[in-house]
């Protein structure tokens, strides 16, 4: 995906300077010429031998400052910045005045160290010389002095670079991150990594060493990621990467540069996704939101709504600059929104991520202020829709190298991003870590529902209607997909022809979202009541023409702690507000049923399930609902797909008529 994929850590030739011999007498001939070697070998990239050479040249002549700091720039190159410090540190240690420069040189090993208060310091320290003649310093030549005026150029910004990074520890309190290791990353570039719900498939993108880019996967197999593979339904001779899929699994969009059909240099591709994980035709997004510029890195919304994505496109901020678009009706895409300049600045932002509940927007940049290179940063929306002022994510995700494309698991929790830090496999790799509680997103469920002809187990398709939300109409299968605040409730109602009317009301827990939280929306046909077996002789005359009869359903679930059979607090609140619904109503039945899951014996586990049952019973009798028939059952444990704490539950069916 060309440019934006390819910036490699460059070292400016102005890194590679001469030691003139007049800023410290070389007294050892042999010294001398070892040490002349030395630069050439550094001019010509041969660093691990400039590096032999100048240590040889130390033994040669012990003291020599100008060798020691040769070795200190060799192990930079390097990126062994433990040893560029001591070597810094010893030429300064013996002559505090041998050069000024040194002393931001020195700043910069450490911050690539990750040793931000001492980089701070000695940043602060090259600033405070300036004032400093400088004559007063051995190594005063106009080399030095060049180099001196482009330090001053980054001055500033690392600085500042300094003071964000301090404050981002102090605000984010991430501990550690984890190479996913040899089995994901390679000697190549390995970046925006998208993990399944649950948290069992990895999709990345890998740059070969011929420069093409393709979508590969890994598989959560027996706690560790199997070998990747390229994903052969996605891949063609031209590029291809970041692929994200909306949250119910059913759509996927991906990078696609060079195809035929596509707008620009790179475009947003999307596919269908069947149910078996089967991934369909791919065209591109319909609409506006690809241009005749490069568009790329797409990050879909929890329920597909939303698309956030990097773009070129003309009236942009800067060099690439994040954008928004919305869904229409018939499937396509408006006029994308730039996201502002609280946002996008003059250089490159890239790899949005938006959170589940919409409201947190992770992304790569240039051109806020970081750490040394590229950064991931975050920002919250408030109530006018306004975006917040970044936040430098900080270490030990962001470093002094380049990091980008942070995705987080559907549960929030576990995040993974990029990064070209000096201790993985290859170039870029990808790596893991634990979110901070603090920076949590409002917890999301992702809901999933199927309507359902109750007396034939079959799916009916539907609009279903909320009480507070826009309608949806299901697929042929019955399903829609919701993603809902933990918490919160769905008041559902469904008037579908042949069907008495539905309504019901669904408090929706917080879950981790490895599964779909389902619930099931039964519908019953249409039906009139028989006529009695020997019905009275009626005076027609005097009677008026009766109504027919309307039966309404309502459905409440209590779920319970494992082997428990008391409601907890919370579920009594919520049961009471379902019964709250209830009232006034005329009830004709109340079917109370009881289950647990499958750990322990068959008979404890029934004597369980009707402990449940009589609990939830006490608790709607002595609220005074008035209810003539009530059925109560022992059902015993529950055994399906669904994790254990979902089958240690009531379930309560209520019937009314009107």
């Amino acid at each position: 995906m060309k440019r934006l994929y390819t910036l490699p850590l460059l070292f400016s030739l102005f890194c590679l300077w001469h030691f003139p011999a007049h800023a410290q007498v070389i007294k050892n001939p042999t010294a001398a010429e070892i040490y002349r070697d030395a630069e050439a070998a550094l001019l010509e990239g041969k660093v691990e031998q400039a590096l032999k050479l100048f240590e040889r040249s130390l033994k040669a002549q012990p003291g020599l400052s100008a060798a020691r700091r040769g070795m200190g720039l060799c192990y930079g190159l390097l990126r062994d910045y433990p040893s560029a410090i001591e070597q810094y540190e010893a030429v300064l240690a013996s002559d505090s005045l041998y050069s000024r420069a040194l002393y931001y040189q020195l700043g910069e090993a450490h911050y690539k160290a990750g040793h931000h208060k001492q980089a701070l310091a000695y940043f602060q320290r090259y600033e405070q010389l300036q004032k400093v003649e400088v004559d007063t310093f051995s190594m005063n030549t106009e080399r030095e002095f060049q180099d001196e005026q482009r330090y001053l150029g980054k001055l500033e910004s690392n600085i500042r670079a300094c003071q964000v990074t301090l404050d981002s520890i102090k605000f984010i309190n991430i501990t550690q991150v984890a190479n996913l290791g040899s089995a994901v990353n390679s000697k190549d570039d390995d970046y925006f990594p998208y993990i399944t719900n649950g948290q069992d498939q990895l999709f990345f993108t890998r740059k070969t060493a011929k420069g093409d880019e393709d979508l590969f996967e890994s598989r959560m197999e027996k706690g560790k990621w199997s070998k990747s593979a390229p994903v052969k339904a996605i891949n063609t001779d031209e590029d291809e990467g970041m692929c994200t899929l909306v949250r119910d699994g059913r759509r996927l969009y991906f990078t696609a540069c060079g195809r035929e059909g596509g707008l620009g240099i790179c475009d947003i591709w999307e596919a269908l996704v069947s149910a078996e994980g089967e991934i369909g035709q791919a065209t591109p997004l319909a609409g506006f939101a690809n241009s005749d510029r490069w568009e790329s890195q797409a990050s879909i919304s929890c329920d597909g709504s939303t698309i956030y994505f990097a773009s070129e496109r003309e009236g942009g901020l800067g060099k690439s600059d994040l954008y928004y678009s919305k869904r229409q009706p018939d499937g396509s895409w408006s006029l994308p929104v730039n996201l502002g300049p609280r946002i996008n600045t003059d250089d490159y932002e890239e790899a949005p991520f938006i959170t589940n509940d919409g409201g947190t927007l992770y992304f790569s940049s240039y051109g806020h202020p970081g750490m040394g290179d590229q950064d991931i940063f975050m920002s919250w929306i408030d109530e006018k829709g306004e975006w917040s002022l970044p936040i430098n994510l900080g270490p030990p995700v962001n470093t002094a190298f380049r990091e980008l494309g942070l995705f987080l698991s559907a549960d929030g929790s576990t995040g993974y991003f990029a990064s070209e830090r000096p201790d993985g496999f290859g170039k870029l790799d990808i790596y893991q870590f634990q979110l901070d509680e603090e920076l949590y997103s409002q917890p999301m469920t992702f809901v999933e529902g199927l309507v359902v002809d109750s007396a034939l187990d079959m799916a009916v398709p539907a609009t279903v209607n909320f009480a507070d939300r826009p309608p949806i109409t299901t697929g042929s299968d019955g399903r829609f997909f919701l993603c809902i605040p933990a918490g919160h409730s769905l008041d559902i109602s469904v008037d579908k022809k042949y069907f008495h009317p539905y309504q019901n009301l669904f408090l929706i827990p917080e879950w981790d979202n490895k599964q779909f939280y389902t619930i099931e929306i039964l519908l019953k046909s249409v039906f009139e009541f028989p006529e009695p077996e020997s019905p009275q002789p009626i005076d027609t005359a005097n009677v008026a023409p009766s109504r027919k009869k309307v039966f309404r359903e309502f459905h409440h679930t209590v779920f319970f702690g494992f082997d428990k059979k008391e409601m907890d607090i919370e579920e009594m609140e919520k049961l009471g507000q379902f019964l709250q619904l209830l009232k006034d109503k005329n009830i004709q039945s109340l079917e109370i049923a009881g289950f647990a899951d499958e750990i322990g014996a068959d008979k404890h586990n029934m004597e369980l399930s009707l402990d449940r049952a009589k609990e939830a019973a006490l608790f709607i009798t002595r609220n005074g609902l008035g209810i003539d028939n009530i059925k109560m059952e022992a059902k015993g444990e529950l055994m399906n797909d669904k994790p254990k704490e979902e089958n240690r539950k009531v379930e309560i069916r209520v019937v009314t008529v009107e």
